[in-house]
Protein backbone atom coordinates (compact mmCIF):
# COMPACT_ATOMS: atom_id res chain seq x y z
CA UNK A 1 0.00 0.00 0.00
CA UNK A 2 2.85 2.42 0.94
CA UNK A 3 4.15 1.49 -2.26
CA UNK A 4 1.09 2.86 -4.28
CA UNK A 5 0.99 6.09 -2.15
CA UNK A 6 4.45 6.67 -2.98
CA UNK A 7 4.25 5.97 -7.07
CA UNK A 8 0.86 7.98 -6.67
CA UNK A 9 2.38 11.06 -4.97
CA UNK A 10 5.44 10.77 -7.46
CA UNK A 11 3.41 10.85 -10.83
CA UNK A 12 1.50 14.13 -9.29
CA UNK A 13 4.57 15.89 -8.43
CA UNK A 14 6.25 14.44 -12.29
CA UNK A 15 9.11 16.56 -13.46
CA UNK A 16 8.13 17.55 -17.31
CA UNK A 17 11.91 16.30 -18.24
CA UNK A 18 11.85 13.28 -16.15
CA UNK A 19 11.72 10.25 -18.67
CA UNK A 20 9.20 7.66 -17.78
CA UNK A 21 8.48 3.57 -18.72
CA UNK A 22 5.75 2.81 -20.86
CA UNK A 23 5.52 -1.05 -20.08
CA UNK A 24 3.11 -2.10 -17.03
CA UNK A 25 3.24 1.48 -15.40
CA UNK A 26 1.10 2.64 -18.46
CA UNK A 27 -2.21 1.07 -19.33
CA UNK A 28 -3.85 3.69 -21.28
CA UNK A 29 -0.73 3.83 -23.80
CA UNK A 30 -0.78 -0.05 -24.02
CA UNK A 31 -4.51 0.21 -24.57
CA UNK A 32 -3.79 3.29 -27.41
CA UNK A 33 -1.32 1.06 -28.76
CA UNK A 34 -3.83 -2.08 -29.10
CA UNK A 35 -5.93 -0.39 -31.63
CA UNK A 36 -7.04 3.06 -33.64
CA UNK A 37 -9.56 5.54 -32.10
CA UNK A 38 -12.14 4.58 -34.63
CA UNK A 39 -15.55 4.19 -34.29
CA UNK A 40 -18.61 3.38 -36.73
CA UNK A 41 -19.11 1.58 -40.16
CA UNK A 42 -16.55 1.24 -42.98
CA UNK A 43 -17.53 3.90 -45.54
CA UNK A 44 -14.90 5.51 -47.81
CA UNK A 45 -15.48 7.99 -50.32
CA UNK A 46 -13.38 7.75 -53.54
CA UNK A 47 -13.04 11.45 -53.81
CA UNK A 48 -8.94 11.83 -53.07
CA UNK A 49 -10.07 14.32 -49.95
CA UNK A 50 -12.28 11.79 -48.29
CA UNK A 51 -9.52 8.77 -48.51
CA UNK A 52 -8.55 7.12 -45.19
CA UNK A 53 -6.17 9.09 -43.08
CA UNK A 54 -3.85 7.89 -40.36
CA UNK A 55 -2.86 10.43 -38.05
CA UNK A 56 0.54 8.28 -36.07
CA UNK A 57 2.16 9.58 -33.11
CA UNK A 58 5.74 7.64 -33.05
CA UNK A 59 6.74 7.68 -29.91
CA UNK A 60 9.89 5.33 -27.99
CA UNK A 61 9.86 2.66 -25.57
CA UNK A 62 10.82 5.09 -22.94
CA UNK A 63 8.95 8.57 -22.25
CA UNK A 64 9.11 11.98 -20.81
CA UNK A 65 5.94 13.75 -19.46
CA UNK A 66 6.03 16.46 -22.84
CA UNK A 67 5.84 12.93 -25.08
CA UNK A 68 2.89 11.54 -23.38
CA UNK A 69 0.68 15.05 -23.44
CA UNK A 70 1.64 15.49 -26.83
CA UNK A 71 -0.06 12.08 -28.03
CA UNK A 72 -3.12 12.62 -24.66
CA UNK A 73 -3.75 16.51 -26.41
CA UNK A 74 -3.45 15.22 -30.26
CA UNK A 75 -5.41 12.54 -29.50
CA UNK A 76 -8.32 14.61 -27.68
CA UNK A 77 -8.65 17.19 -30.60
CA UNK A 78 -9.24 14.45 -32.89
CA UNK A 79 -11.93 12.95 -30.45
CA UNK A 80 -13.73 16.08 -30.15
CA UNK A 81 -12.97 17.95 -33.56
CA UNK A 82 -12.93 15.18 -35.78
CA UNK A 83 -15.55 12.43 -34.38
CA UNK A 84 -17.26 12.26 -37.82
CA UNK A 85 -14.23 11.14 -39.76
CA UNK A 86 -13.43 9.18 -36.78
CA UNK A 87 -16.97 7.39 -36.57
CA UNK A 88 -16.69 6.84 -40.87
CA UNK A 89 -13.28 6.05 -40.86
CA UNK A 90 -12.41 9.01 -42.54
CA UNK A 91 -9.64 9.52 -39.36
CA UNK A 92 -7.57 7.37 -37.04
CA UNK A 93 -5.06 7.91 -34.50
CA UNK A 94 -2.73 5.50 -34.24
CA UNK A 95 -0.30 5.72 -31.33
CA UNK A 96 3.03 3.45 -32.61
CA UNK A 97 5.95 2.14 -31.15
CA UNK A 98 9.17 2.91 -33.49
CA UNK A 99 11.23 1.10 -31.36
CA UNK A 100 9.44 -2.71 -31.60
CA UNK A 101 11.33 -3.84 -34.94
CA UNK A 102 8.43 -4.40 -36.49
CA UNK A 103 7.98 -0.90 -36.41
CA UNK A 104 11.65 0.38 -37.03
CA UNK A 105 10.40 1.08 -40.82
CA UNK A 106 8.94 3.91 -39.51
CA UNK A 107 11.72 5.96 -38.60
CA UNK A 108 12.92 6.22 -41.92
CA UNK A 109 9.75 5.78 -43.89
CA UNK A 110 9.02 9.34 -42.46
CA UNK A 111 11.98 10.87 -41.54
CA UNK A 112 11.51 10.79 -37.62
CA UNK A 113 14.09 12.11 -35.41
CA UNK A 114 12.15 12.00 -32.03
CA UNK A 115 8.62 11.69 -31.45
CA UNK A 116 6.32 13.08 -33.93
CA UNK A 117 2.73 13.15 -35.35
CA UNK A 118 2.84 12.25 -39.10
CA UNK A 119 -0.30 12.57 -40.75
CA UNK A 120 -0.79 9.75 -43.62
CA UNK A 121 -3.38 9.62 -46.30
CA UNK A 122 -4.16 6.25 -47.56
CA UNK A 123 -5.31 5.74 -51.18
CA UNK A 124 -6.43 2.19 -52.23
CA UNK A 125 -5.11 0.58 -49.39
CA UNK A 126 -1.45 2.12 -49.44
CA UNK A 127 0.02 5.02 -48.05
CA UNK A 128 -0.19 7.48 -50.54
CA UNK A 129 1.39 11.12 -48.55
CA UNK A 130 2.54 12.01 -44.88
CA UNK A 131 2.66 15.24 -43.42
CA UNK A 132 4.71 15.90 -40.28
CA UNK A 133 3.23 18.00 -37.84
CA UNK A 134 6.82 19.68 -37.13
CA UNK A 135 5.39 21.93 -34.52
CA UNK A 136 4.09 20.08 -31.91
CA UNK A 137 7.38 20.01 -29.50
CA UNK A 138 7.23 23.90 -29.47
CA UNK A 139 3.82 24.40 -28.87
CA UNK A 140 3.43 21.99 -26.10
CA UNK A 141 3.50 25.02 -23.66
CA UNK A 142 0.50 26.31 -25.31
CA UNK A 143 -1.99 23.88 -25.23
CA UNK A 144 -4.62 26.44 -27.10
CA UNK A 145 -2.06 27.20 -29.74
CA UNK A 146 -0.85 23.13 -29.82
CA UNK A 147 -5.12 22.32 -30.29
CA UNK A 148 -5.67 24.63 -32.55
CA UNK A 149 -2.36 23.44 -34.75
CA UNK A 150 -3.38 19.97 -34.62
CA UNK A 151 -7.05 21.13 -35.56
CA UNK A 152 -5.45 23.17 -38.68
CA UNK A 153 -3.23 20.71 -40.24
CA UNK A 154 -5.42 17.75 -39.55
CA UNK A 155 -8.53 19.94 -41.53
CA UNK A 156 -6.23 20.94 -44.31
CA UNK A 157 -4.94 16.94 -45.03
CA UNK A 158 -8.33 15.68 -44.34
CA UNK A 159 -9.31 18.06 -47.23
CA UNK A 160 -6.23 17.47 -49.88
CA UNK A 161 -4.52 20.38 -48.94
CA UNK A 162 -0.98 18.83 -47.99
CA UNK A 163 0.77 21.98 -48.02
CA UNK A 164 2.11 24.01 -45.43
CA UNK A 165 4.99 26.11 -44.78
CA UNK A 166 5.60 24.94 -41.16
CA UNK A 167 5.50 21.29 -41.58
CA UNK A 168 7.48 18.47 -43.67
CA UNK A 169 5.69 16.15 -46.32
CA UNK A 170 6.74 13.26 -47.93
CA UNK A 171 5.90 11.28 -50.77
CA UNK A 172 5.85 8.04 -50.47
CA UNK A 173 6.90 5.22 -52.78
CA UNK A 174 4.31 3.39 -54.03
CA UNK A 175 5.67 -0.05 -53.47
CA UNK A 176 6.20 -0.54 -49.63
CA UNK A 177 6.92 -4.48 -49.16
CA UNK A 178 6.54 -3.90 -45.12
CA UNK A 179 3.07 -2.78 -44.73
Amino acid sequence: MLGVVALSAMKRGANPGRVQNTGACCPLTAALMAKPVTGGTNRISTNPAAQPVIAYYFHGAIRCETCLRIEQQAKGVMEQQFSAELAAHRLMFMPVNYELPENAHFLADYNLLRPSLVLVRQKDGKNDKSKLLGETWQLIQDSEKLDRYVETEVRRFLDGQTQSTSTNQVELPSAQGHR
